[in-house]
């Protein structure tokens, strides 16, 4: 679906842009997965959070050089900014994060648990209120519902999400609850050990849920 996304904007002379804020910085086992994951070149790709761990506000957007040289060439500016460009404590964070990245070979360490969190992800489907799960690398979502049907009206199932929330606070796991789904974004140092246990304590809150 992505690639034919992209095929589309080709043919009409669309720009590509891949929202990156989430899947880059070694969400999916790589620096971008828009190449490495999807197999796709997009024109502009913003990032964010990981670009410091989280540590201080930052963002970007990466322009290609097609685009750049669209635009006028190496000898033409490109002249935007905002008032805290290129701000200097963050840039500090965005540069130490991603040795300490390189250092501790944390991108092969997610593509080596990713396949342990997935499949336990998919065990889920087993509970009676779990409508789907879906995932890549070290995230995924749970969506519930009250008959376990994805299809069911969204109205009937909107507190569940804050139920499975508070059943896996007292159990001491924090997921996030979008309405209906439980979004899971582990730390990318995750252990194998950790991962069962989360997925563990995430499933107590699940068939208490359900109860």
């Amino acid at each position: 679906m992505t690639k034919g996304c992209l095929n589309i904007c080709k043919k009409y002379d669309v720009l590509y842009i891949s929202d990156e804020v989430v899947t880059a910085f070694g969400r999916l086992g790589h620096w971008f997965s828009s190449e490495a994951v999807f197999g796709i070149q997009p024109d502009i790709i913003t990032c964010a959070k990981g670009m410091t761990s989280g540590y201080a506000p930052m963002g970007a957007a990466i322009i290609s050089d097609r685009l750049i040289a669209d635009v006028g060439g190496k000898d033409a500016t490109f002249s935007n900014g905002y008032t805290y460009s290129g701000h200097p404590v963050s840039a500090a964070a965005g540069l130490k994060s991603i040795e300490i990245i390189e250092r501790e070979k944390i991108l092969e360490h997610v593509r080596m648990v990713a396949p342990v969190f997935q499949d336990e992800l998919q065990q889920l489907r087993q509970i009676g209120i779990v409508a789907d799960v879906r995932g890549m690398g070290l995230m995924g979502c749970v969506q519930c519902s009250v008959d376990g049907d994805p299809r069911s009206e969204l109205g009937r199932d909107y507190e569940i999400g804050s139920q499975i929330d508070i059943e896996c606070q007292k159990r001491g796991l924090l997921v996030r609850p979008v309405i209906n789904m439980c979004v899971l974004s582990p730390p990318l140092i995750i252990s194998e050990i950790e991962i069962k246990k989360m997925f563990s304590v995430l499933r107590e809150g699940l068939e208490a849920t359900n109860t």
